[in-house]
């Protein structure tokens, strides 16, 4: 398969995603995001929830709280 092929295929969802502010790489935050909400429903505290994350993802603070605000509003 070529990719033009693949982009003729999915072209539509990658518009939407474009239009939309996510970015290619957003798919590797969505066990992190189910995880922060998890956490958060459970009363844990925003800068706790981002410290464990950051470690436990090898990943910036910034960088996770950068995921969380694209991963959490409306599209």
């Amino acid at each position: 398969m070529k990719v033009v092929e693949l982009l003729k295929i999915g072209k539509e969802l990658l518009k939407m995603m474009s239009e939309n502010d996510v970015k290619r790489d957003d798919y590797k935050f969505v066990k992190m995001y189910q995880e922060y909400l998890a956490m958060r429903k459970n009363g844990v505290k925003y800068r706790a929830v981002i410290q464990m994350l950051s470690e436990e993802y090898h990943t910036s603070k910034a960088s996770i709280e950068r995921a969380i605000r694209r991963l959490g509003k409306d599209c």
